[in-house]
């Protein structure tokens, strides 16, 4: 909109003037019926995406709330709030977007300069210059909530939080209490590291060194998390191959992780961890059925039995795996298999389940000496943990049944065991490539996905 916001709005800009007016309440009623027709029809000027069509929808509410009556003008004159939403929508920069975006030179140039003290302008044209302001409010907003960009794009498999807003109940507060800046800001993220990359973007527009796309993307992706990630909450960075567990912004527990590999990745969504299972049965997943044991079975029938794997029939009978045609699709088809509790299972000995709709959960594994790998996008999806016993002890802490020796002896008890949690932990599951460490410096991770790339394609 930035660029065609002049010529648009068709304005015979001799705008000299800078101050904004402050003076008495002024009659607005003149502009209701011309504010009432524009915002009953679609302006060219509004696209016909989802998010679009969602803000205008908006936009209409909050009028018709004011009966129609500008928001940005006193009489012909701009009013305070003018400026100060001119001041928001500069420093959307502050955040990694784009001042353009929402018209800020147009805008700049209705306002006037500051040296000069004459404004004229067509006063007919100031229904559309408020609504369009109120637009870019709203734009703005939906920005800052993470509701614009598109993860899936990205990744299929990266779900954006539910961040909702009473967007005209946000405007009218803002423009009743005067505190419209304040009240946009409000909407962005408040984590630490949010905070702590405008720092960084901050100092590298001052002094460049080309880290300025990763940053901003960084930013976006924390506009795609939850504003609210629980007062205790596990968190895991994928390309930083780690686990955090989270009281407040303080971590009390860290680990190295292992997650999937680019061709099984493991999906970015945030969900609730529900119970700790110990001594877990792996019941292994069909496409790995198909795609790697049963060719693994043809050339070496005892592999099952090595691995103690069950062939489980279609009636949940165990079958003799040395009496089947590995290589006959027909007897292979509806054949389960399921791993038995032991140190020899995929998931190790204690898993951590979040339900959610990709089967993605965390646990043990045999394969300790992965962990000592630089880049560790090695599974199937699933989250790999370096320490599952400390996480335990974590997580049944407020049990005082479950103490260190119960919880090691369940472990290696031999049959499975699901203990629910007293109290559910969000567990948040995100992929940053740029990582604030404490002293503010920043820490640019792997991207085994690489979703840079991909996104910044999205941006451009």
């Amino acid at each position: 909109m930035g660029t065609r916001f002049l010529s648009a709005i068709g304005l015979t800009v001799a705008v000299t003037a800078a101050a904004f007016h402050t003076g008495p309440q002024v009659d607005n009623s003149q502009y209701a019926p011309a504010i009432q027709r524009l915002v009953s029809s679609t302006p060219e000027w509004i696209a016909h995406d989802r998010l679009a069509v969602t803000l205008w929808k908006t936009e209409r509410q909050f009028y018709a709330s004011r009966k129609n009556l500008p928001v940005w003008f006193d009489g012909d004159q701009p009013s305070p709030r003018f400026g100060a939403l001119l001041d928001a929508l500069t420093h959307s920069a502050d955040h990694g977007l784009d001042p353009a975006e929402y018209g800020v030179d147009g805008f700049q140039q209705v306002v006037g300069r500051p040296e000069e003290n004459k404004r004229s302008y067509e006063i007919e044209r100031i229904p559309e210059i408020d609504t369009r302001l109120t637009y870019a409010y709203l734009q703005y907003a939906a920005d800052l909530l993470g509701w614009s960009g598109n993860p899936k794009a990205v990744e299929t498999n990266w779900i954006r939080a539910d961040n909702k807003a009473d967007l005209a109940g946000q405007l009218a507060k803002a423009v009743s209490s005067n505190r419209v800046r304040e009240t946009l800001e409000e909407l962005a993220p408040a984590h630490p590291q949010y905070k702590g990359l405008q720092s960084a973007l901050a100092r590298e527009r001052q002094n460049p060194t080309a880290d300025l796309d990763q940053i901003r993307m960084n930013l976006e992706r924390w506009r795609w998390m939850p504003r609210d990630l629980g007062d205790r909450y596990i968190f895991v960075n994928v390309p930083a191959y780690e686990m955090q567990v989270m009281e407040g912004d303080t971590p009390v527990l860290a680990m190295r992780v292992i997650v999937g590999d680019p061709i099984h990745q493991t999906p970015l969504f945030s969900d609730q961890m529900t119970s700790v299972v110990f001594s877990p049965q792996w019941n292994v997943p069909e496409s790995i059925i198909r795609k790697e044991m049963v060719p693994k079975l043809v050339a070496d029938p005892e592999y099952l039995e090595r691995q103690e794997i069950q062939v489980v029939g279609t009636s949940g009978e165990v079958i003799d795996a040395g009496a089947i045609d590995w290589r006959d699709a027909s007897a292979v088809a509806g054949l389960r298999f399921r791993q038995r509790p032991g140190p020899k299972n995929a998931l190790g000995l204690v898993k951590f389940q979040f339900p959610n709709r990709f089967d993605i959960y965390m646990h043990d594994t045999p394969q300790d000496a992965l962990f000592d790998r630089e880049q560790r996008a090695l599974s199937h999806g699933c989250i790999r943990l370096e320490d599952p016993l400390a996480l335990a002890r974590y997580l049944l802490r407020d049990n005082p049944e479950w103490t260190m020796k119960k919880i090691t002896m369940a472990m290696y008890a031999g049959h499975e065991r699901a203990v629910p949690l007293k109290k559910r932990l969000p567990v948040h599951i995100g992929y940053f490539t740029a990582w604030v460490n404490p002293d503010g410096s920043v820490t640019y991770t792997d991207d085994p996905y690489d979703l840079d790339t991909t996104q910044k394609e999205q941006r451009l």
